[in-house]
């Protein structure tokens, strides 16, 4: 590529439900909207991943690192850029991160900085905080002094972030909002804090034009706080399960109903099971629309053209909860087979995958950088 032109890369991380995928869709859409070219790239432990498949359906340049995270599949990470920067020639590449990932300054932004600073410009690092769980996780957890695996991964996410973007704050009150902040100054003394929504388009303007124009600034000390079996022992305990299937009913069915009580029923089990989701989210489609389903916490949000009654639908379902993952199979399965049953349908071409993420190694980790 012409290395007289940087391409701008800005990371976007945050913990699981956040809503990294909606942040990156509602910056795409205002980039264009400005004459900007902007590409994508989607992160996960696991493969068929909705979120690159709901960027593809809003028109967006996205590919995609898959079984493991930027970190630990760099030169993957790597390819994908430089071929995004060649074919598409954005303005900006917006990148994903794993939700349970953290340790991106040394891992993600110093090699780049190191090998690569003459084609890519790095843009401050963006860590998205959910107003509406964050107060949750403090209280089980304790984020400023962490005392559980998941605590600790949750506060080193916030520790490095130079941008944390508290978002969804249309669902919580000014005092509430207030508390959070005073929490993550105490965790990250550095960093700017922006509130946000990023489904409501509140202060994105403002969070854009810091991407777009200022650049990460390293900050030698925060890639020495990460203990690389605490952060193991945190990803672990999540079970992950993506899974693809199809739908077929002999009468029309409201699409996003079923969904919405598919999700609700999975939580139901994994709850009753002595787990936790941390986010479960679905890409639905029909030959009229496609959306996507997410529920973070017992909370649904649907996003996307809903289609109308369908006799069948295609679905790839993402989860990430506390709890075994062969356990975590059988519930989705047995929900399936309740939820199909309930609406007189059946489902089929049925693929699955659950799995715990395997101990982190990245391929280059810097500090002092």
């Amino acid at each position: 590529m012409d290395n007289a032109r940087r391409v701008k890369l800005a990371a976007i991380g945050g913990f699981l439900g956040s809503g990294k995928t909606t942040l990156m869709l509602e910056l795409g859409k205002k980039l264009t909207s400005q004459g900007k070219t902007v590409a994508m790239i989607t992160n996960d432990q696991g493969e068929v991943l909705v979120d690159t498949n709901i960027i593809k359906d809003y028109g967006f340049a996205v590919t995609e690192v898959v079984g493991g995270c930027f970190c630990c599949k760099f030169p993957d990470f790597v390819t994908h850029i430089r071929e995004m920067a060649e074919e598409v020639k954005p303005d900006i590449i917006l990148a994903e991160s794993v939700g349970s990932c953290t340790d991106l300054l040394a891992t993600v932004y110093a090699p780049l900085r190191k090998y690569y600073k003459e084609e890519f410009c790095l843009s401050p690092f963006t860590v998205l905080i959910d107003a509406t769980t964050i107060l949750t996780f403090d209280r089980d957890h304790n984020l400023a002094s962490p005392r559980t695996y998941t605590g600790s991964l949750y506060s080193w996410q916030i520790r490095e972030g130079d941008i944390l973007a508290i978002n969804k704050i249309d669902l919580l009150s000014k005092d509430n909002l207030q508390t959070i902040e005073n929490l993550l100054r105490k965790i990250n003394q550095e960093a700017e804090i922006i509130q946000i929504s990023a489904k409501n388009d509140f202060n994105l303007d403002m969070l854009l034009k810091k991407l777009m124009n200022e650049e990460h600034r390293p900050r030698p000390t925060i890639t020495e706080m990460i203990d690389y079996n605490t952060y193991a022992s945190a990803e672990a305990e999540l079970g992950w399960f993506n899974g693809v299937y199809k739908i077929y009913s002999d009468r029309p069915f409201k699409v996003d109903v079923l969904m919405e009580e598919f999700l609700r029923d999975i939580d139901k089990r994994i709850t009753d099971w002595g787990g936790i989701v941390d986010h479960a989210k679905a890409r639905f489609s029909t030959k009229e629309g496609t959306a996507k389903i997410s529920l973070v916490r017992g909370t649904v949000d649907i996003t996307g053209k809903v289609p109308s009654p369908s006799k069948y639908a295609d679905i790839i379902l993402n989860i990430r909860a506390a709890i075994d993952p062969d356990v975590l199979n059988n519930l989705v399965k047995a929900s399936l087979n309740a939820i199909t049953s309930k609406y007189n349908a059946i489902y089929g071409d049925w693929a699955s995958r659950s799995f715990r993420p395997s101990y982190p190694k990245p391929y280059y980790r810097f500090i002092h950088t």
